[in-house]
C-alpha cells in the first residue's frame, strides 16, 4: 500500500470546504524543497575514512579509560615512535641540514605531544569508530578529544617506553657492544636517528692493543696544528673527542672548557671536531646569559630538546652557575618550563664545552670541569696558515673517526680494563670510558687538569688569603665575632690622619679583601661578612678550615682550625 501524507489524511477528515490552503509543489519547484535523507544500511562507512585495515578501537561515552588501554597496546604492537620523557610523551624529529661543502647531515631533537599532534599520530595507526544511533550501526571518527586528553595526562601510567637520549650516529653500550641499528634502544633507551650518509666501517669486537695505538693516531692527526701548551692540554681535547661519541650511554661527564689568551687561537674549531666527528655537522653554540638565571634559561631549552653536544662560546671571564654544575654532575636536572609552575625532571646526555679567552672557572665547576689551555704565542693567531682543515678531513669520511673513537675503548675494556688511574667523585662511568683507556694508551691524565682550574679559582684565592691574615692578625684556635674581625682589619696606625686619603691602616691588604668580599659604600659590612664566612666554613684549605659557632645571642663566632689535611695528595 502506499505511503500517505498524515496531513493529506488530516484534511480530508475535515471535508471539502477546508481543503488544503496551498497548492501541491509542481516538478520545477522540487528543487528547492529538503530531499529527504537516505537511510545507511548497516556496514556503510563515510568515503574517506581511516583503512579498513588498521586495528579498531571503539569510542564510547564511559569508557575512556578502556579505550586509552586498547590504544597503548596497538601503539606498542606497531612499534609506534611515541616515547615518555620527563612526563610528556615525545616523539623524534629529524632535519635534513646543510654540513659544509654541499654536504648534509641529520640532525634529531624530542618534541612533546599536543593534542592535534597526538591525534594525528593515532589516526596514521589505529581505526576510531563510534556508535551512530541514526544508521544503528558503528562508524568512523575522529580520535576521541577527551580520550586524548587524557593520555596526555597520564604521568606515571604510562606503558609507553621511556627514552632518555637521541643520537645521529652509532655509539658503544656501556659493556663494548655496539649500537648501531636505528631506532629505539631498549638497553640504554637511547633513540639513534641514523644519518643515511653515515656509513660505519668494519671493526674488530676485540681490538687489539696496536690497533688501538693507531686509532688514537687517527685523532692525534686531527689535531696537529692546535698550539697546546701542556701535554694534559692535548689530553683534555682527546677527551672531549671520546666523550661526545659515548655521552648518550654515560649518566654524568664533566665539562671540557678550552680557553686561550687571544681570540683565533682555535677554540671553537676545537669543539667543532668533536661536534663533527660525534653528530656530523658544526656544533651549534650559545652565549653565556648576562645574569645565571638568563644562562638557565637557554641551558634548560637544549636540555629539552635532548642536544647532544651543547656549546658556551667566548665567555668573557668567569664560568659557573647552579645549572651548569647540575648539568654536568647529575644524571638528572630539574628545568623550570617558561610560563608555567612546571620543573620536570629531564635526563642530562649532553656533552657539555665552554670557550673563552683567559676563562676563570668559579666555585664548584673547578671539579666539574677539565681545562684544556691553548697558547699560540703570536699577536695574530687566526693568521696563522694550516696544512689542512680538520673539519673537511672528517667529514670526508666521518665513519673512519667514529670507529678509531670505539677502537680504543674497546681495546682497553677487551685488555681487562686495567686499573691505570685512581676514581674521582661522580664520575666513574666517564673515567673507565674515556679517561682511563686515553692514560693506557700513554697520555697525560685530563683530570690533572681539574687542579689547575681549582688553584686559579678566585674564591680559593680569597680563602687562602683570609687565612694567611687570620694567622698574622688574629690568634688561631681563638672565637671571633664579624665586628672583632673587621675591626682588627680596620685599626688605624697611632698618629695616623682623619683625612680619608692618608689613612694609614695596620692590615690593609687584610682590609681590602674584607672590602672585595664585604664591602658597602667603602666600609665593610658584617652582615655580609658574616654570610661569606658561614659559606667558606667547613671548607678545608691548606690543611686549614674555619669553624662557626652558632650563637644567635652574641653573634656567630668564628674559629680558624688546623687540621692534618697537609698529608692529602690528588688521586692523579
Amino acid at each position: 500500500m502506499e505511503d500517505r501524507d498524515p496531513f493529506d489524511e488530516m484534511y480530508e477528515a475535515l471535508g471539502p470546504e477546508l481543503a488544503r490552503p496551498w497548492p501541491p509543489i509542481s516538478d520545477d519547484e522540487e528543487v528547492l524543497a529538503k530531499p529527504k535523507k537516505a537511510k545507511r544500511s548497516k556496514g556503510d562507512r563515510p568515503t574517506g575514512g581511516a583503512p579498513c585495515h588498521l586495528p579498531v578501537v571503539r569510542a564510547a561515552a564511559g569508557e575512556v579509560p578502556r579505550a586509552i588501554r586498547e590504544t597503548e597496546t596497538l601503539l606498542l604492537d606497531a612499534g609506534t615512535q611515541i616515547y615518555t620523557r620527563a612526563g610528556s610523551l615525545v616523539r623524534p624529529v629529524t632535519d635534513t641540514v646543510p654540513a659544509s661543502k654541499g654536504r648534509t647531515t641529520t640532525i634529531a631533537r624530542f618534541r612533546s605531544f599536543c593534542q592535534p599532534s597526538l591525534a594525528d599520530h593515532l589516526a596514521r595507526v589505529i581505526r576510531y569508530r563510534r556508535f551512530d544511533k541514526r544508521c544503528e550501526d558503528w562508524v568512523d571518527t575522529n580520535p576521541p578529544s577527551d580520550m586524548i586528553g587524557a593520555m596526555l595526562a597520564r604521568e606515571g601510567e604510562w606503558r609507553l617506553p621511556p627514552v632518555a637520549g637521541i643520537i645521529t650516529t652509532p655509539t658503544l653500550r656501556p659493556n663494548g657492544t655496539l649500537l648501531a641499528t636505528a631506532g629505539y634502544d631498549a638497553e640504554t633507551r637511547l633513540y639513534l636517528a641514523l644519518d643515511r650518509d653515515f656509513v660505519l666501517p668494519s671493526m674488530a669486537d676485540r681490538p687489539t692493543r696496536p690497533q688501538a695505538e693507531q686509532a688514537l693516531l687517527v685523532l692525534e692527526d686531527l689535531l696537529a696544528g692546535f698550539p697546546f701548551v701542556e701535554p694534559v692540554d692535548k689530553a683534555v681535547a682527546l677527551s672531549g673527542i671520546l666523550t661526545a661519541v659515548v655521552r648518550g650511554t654515560i649518566s654524568v661527564a664533566p665539562l671540557h672548557a678550552i680557553r686561550a689568551h687571544s681570540p683565533g687561537t682555535g677554540k671553537s674549531l676545537l669543539v667543532d671536531i668533536a661536534s663533527v666527528i660525534a653528530t656530523g655537522r658544526q656544533c651549534p653554540v650559545i652565549a653565556a646569559g648576562k645574569t645565571e638565571e638568563e644562562t638557565e634559561k637557554r641551558l634548560g631549552a637544549l636540555l629539552r630538546d635532548a642536544v647532544a653536544v651543547v656549546s658556551i662560546d667566548n665567555v668573557n671571564g668567569e664560568l659557573g652557575g647552579d645549572m651548569l654544575c647540575q648539568m654536568t654532575e647529575r644524571p638528572l636536572v630539574r628545568v623550570r618550563i617558561l610560563g608555567k609552575s612546571e620543573a620536570p625532571e629531564l635526563e642530562v646526555r649532553s656533552t657539555v664545552f665552554a670557550t673563552g679567552n683567559n676563562l676563570t672557572l668559579v666555585g664548584d665547576m673547578t671539579r666539574r670541569t677539565v681545562l684544556c689551555t691553548l697558547d699560540a704565542q703570536v699577536e695574530r693567531p687566526e693568521l696563522r696558515e694550516f696544512d689542512f682543515d680538520p673539519v673537511e678531513r672528517v667529514m670526508a669520511n666521518r665513519g673512519a673517526y667514529v670507529a678509531a673513537v670505539m677502537t680504543i675503548i674497546r681495546a682497553y675494556q677487551a685488555a681487562g680494563a686495567p686499573r691505570v688511574c685512581g676514581p674521582i667523585g661522580s664520575y666513574g662511568e666517564w673515567s673507565a670510558m674515556v679517561r682511563a683507556p686515553l692514560i693506557w694508551l700513554g697520555h697525560a691524565d685530563p683530570v690533572a687538569s681539574m687542579e689547575k682550574a681549582r688553584e686559579e679559582d678566585p674564591e680559593l684565592s680569597a680563602i687562602r688569603e683570609l687565612f694567611g691574615h687570620w694567622r698574622k692578625h688574629l690568634s688561631i684556635a681563638s672565637g671571633y665575632t664579624t665586628n672583632a674581625v673587621i675591626k682588627t682589619a680596620c685599626a688605624k696606625a697611632a698618629g695616623s690622619s682623619f683625612d680619608y686619603g692618608n689613612v694609614d691602616f695596620i692590615a690593609p691588604e687584610f682590609r681590602d679583601l674584607l672590602l672585595r668580599q664585604a664591602g658597602d659604600g667603602g666600609a665593610v659590612n658584617s652582615r655580609r661578612l658574616g654570610k661569606w664566612l658561614g659559606r667558606i666554613g667547613g671548607r678545608v684549605v691548606d690543611g686549614s678550615w674555619l669553624h662557626v659557632r652558632v650563637d644567635g645571642s652574641n653573634g656567630n663566632r668564628f674559629t680558624l682550625c688546623e687540621t692534618d689535611a697537609h698529608a692529602w695528595e690528588p688521586p692523579f
